[in-house]
């Protein structure tokens, strides 16, 4: 048993909502990793996770038996208690820990050789268009930007400190390779 029956409610209370709160903390970084493409990682994440869901549920269950006077009510409210927090703490530590490929794009307000010239000089390898506003038909660069999610921040910053009217537009990049990160890179 994963914990006595004897143990008093509260913490049993607090027991389950840490153990849920692994567990699904556990099942937001797997789905991140299955997503990425990636189960060589999510295989292992999965299988800890199953341990603690059915190490929770029975340790709970074998407690309520144990104590029938308890209000299932309580363990239902930690259960899903761990639920919710273990989706926001696993939705955090993802965004965090599994880094990915952005691509950026970016259209300035007007040209801006600095602006450009700052992002070389930082190490973000970029394709530099020309465009016409549609609004006030004046010529400016749209920016093509590839880089790790991790670097989006200082990247968006250069960018507001620069023209802080650019547009920009962040997707995740499903697979990179050749180009700026180089001709045998594929992911």
């Amino acid at each position: 048993m994963f914990f006595g029956t004897q143990l008093p409610l509260v913490a049993v209370f607090f027991i389950v909502i840490l153990g849920r709160t692994v567990d699904m903390c556990l099942s937001s970084i797997r789905t991140v990793f299955t997503v990425k493409s990636k189960p060589q990682i999510a295989a292992p994440i999965g299988f800890i996770e199953a341990f603690f869901w059915f190490m929770i549920v029975k340790a709970a269950l074998d407690y309520a038996i144990a104590n029938p006077v308890v209000d299932t009510i309580v363990l239902a409210l930690a259960y899903s208690l761990g639920f919710a927090l273990g989706t926001l703490l696993g939705g955090i530590l993802s965004k965090r820990f599994v880094k990915s490929k952005i691509k950026v794009q970016i259209v300035l307000s007007c040209k801006n050789d600095e602006l450009v010239n700052q992002l070389k000089e930082k190490g973000y390898g970029q394709t530099i268009l020309t465009a016409k506003g549609a609004n006030n038909n004046t010529e400016t660069y749209m920016i093509f930007v590839e880089t790790n999610s991790d670097k989006l921040k200082q990247l968006r910053d250069i960018i507001n400190k620069m023209d802080a009217k650019a547009f920009v537009s962040v997707t995740e990049s499903k697979s990179v390779y050749n180009g700026f990160f180089g001709p045998s890179v594929r992911k």
